[in-house]
């Protein structure tokens, strides 16, 4: 085993300096078939040819070797403290630290593989396919676990990037590396993210329920929560409205038991915000917000989303100058090309328009959104949509956008 890791280490590093394996022996004085034995683990060599392998990579060996238990041991407890959802900043010093260290001692396999899991899970700007490309080179001298956490980042990364299918096959083949708990755990979450993402539901629900289950099983309460607000967002979104609101509340009461700040509880508090507008409970959307956490609402102040919720709240409740105000705030922060629709229709309405207007604004809405896997914005848009045709007597439409609404009513 040990002779795994060294070898993977001189492996890794060479890459790093550019250094071929040929170009490397004839550094150090060694047959090529040498070296590659030692580099995947199946030869070890006396320690003179080894401080020459490290010299000429301006490593010490010594040191390395003294090193290599010692950065084993704080990556294994780093990726527990990332299993075990503890706070960003404390997670970045200790990851900070390790790739510090690596300057001197050199890149490992173990290292390498929990900044890419650091840097997907919170979305750090990175390299990812020269990350992922300098692991592939070393996966065959890495354990179950490694190989495990390896393919699982791998799916993961391809859902970043929009590849479903990839995800997907490449998670299902990363539960049958290794049966640890807390890596099945978070496997099982990560399908349930990726299918709710997709549209399909019933995946998602039935991957969160037993990531939730083996979280639980792990002590891991923290990400049974977030398993549980994934399950709140399926309600949401397949129209259990009830459901999703009891189940939002809940969670928000165990995030603030658990000390987590204003950003993990943004989502709840948003949807929560969402509900409003969805149960066209348009009086409680204020009461709901004042009930918020005052760091929570000064952070939803700084995100577009809040005033795309208020600008739909205002015009219901006949405020039209709040109404105007939220509009110009949500286009001076929103990016989102599917919600300008939103605010181009409610801009509309203030001004006059005629409902052939208002109606091409909300069809290239509709279309926008069909392309995404978010029924609960359909339903506002359809709804919308019907009100503007209640007057015409074309029943053909009018039957067509009630189907539709029925449709996504689950």
């Amino acid at each position: 085993m040990l002779e795994t890791q060294v070898g993977a280490v001189i492996r890794l590093n060479r890459i790093h300096q550019n250094i071929s394996v040929r170009g490397l022996a004839e550094i150090v004085g060694i047959e090529y078939s040498q070296l590659s034995k030692i580099e995947r683990g199946m030869e070890s060599s006396n320690p003179v040819t080894m401080e020459s392998i490290f010299e000429a990579l301006d490593l010490n060996y010594h040191q390395t070797m003294e090193y290599l238990p010692v950065c084993i041991d704080k990556v294994h407890k780093l990726y527990h403290d990332i299993l075990y959802r503890k706070s960003r900043e404390e997670l970045l010093l200790q990851l900070e630290e390790l790739n510090e260290d690596s300057h001197k001692m050199g890149l490992t396999t173990s290292l390498l593989l929990v900044n890419l899991v650091f840097d997907l899970l919170w979305q750090r700007p990175c390299e990812y396919d020269i990350l992922i490309s300098s692991l592939s080179k070393v996966e065959d001298t890495m354990s179950l676990m490694q190989r495990q956490i390896f393919k699982q980042y791998q799916g993961f990364y391809q859902f970043i990037k929009g590849n479903f299918n990839d995800a997907i096959r490449m998670l299902e083949e990363a539960e049958t590396f290794y049966m640890g708990i807390g890596n099945l755990a978070m496997i099982s979450y990560q399908k349930g993210v990726i299918y709710a993402k997709h549209g399909d539901f019933l995946e998602a629900f039935e991957s969160l329920g037993e990531a939730k289950r083996l979280f639980e099983q792990h002590h891991n309460y923290i990400r049974s929560a977030f398993c549980s607000v994934c399950i709140a967002n399926i309600h949401l979104m397949t129209g259990k409205y009830r459901k999703s609101r009891i189940l939002y509340e809940e969670m928000l009461e165990v995030y603030h038991n658990f000390g987590l700040g204003p950003k993990d509880k943004l989502i709840v508090c948003n949807n929560l915000l969402y509900l409003c507008i969805l149960m066209e409970e348009y009086d409680n959307f204020l009461p709901t917000f004042e009930s918020f956490d005052e760091d929570v609402k000064q952070l939803m102040e700084k995100y577009p989303q809040y005033f795309y919720y208020q600008m739909i709240v205002a015009y219901h409740k006949d405020d039209m100058e709040l109404c105007k105000k939220a509009i110009d705030r949500f286009e001076e922060l929103n990016q989102d090309p599917i919600d300008k629709y939103m605010a181009r229709y409610y801009r509309l309405k203030i001004e006059g328009a005629e409902s052939e207007e208002l109606i091409k604004v909300l069809d290239h809405n509709l279309k926008a959104i069909e392309k995404t896997a978010f029924p609960a914005s359909n339903r506002i848009v359809l709804k919308l949509m019907l009100k503007e045709h209640q007057h015409s007597k074309d029943y053909k439409t009018l039957y067509k956008y009630a189907l539709k609404l029925c449709e996504i009513k689950m």
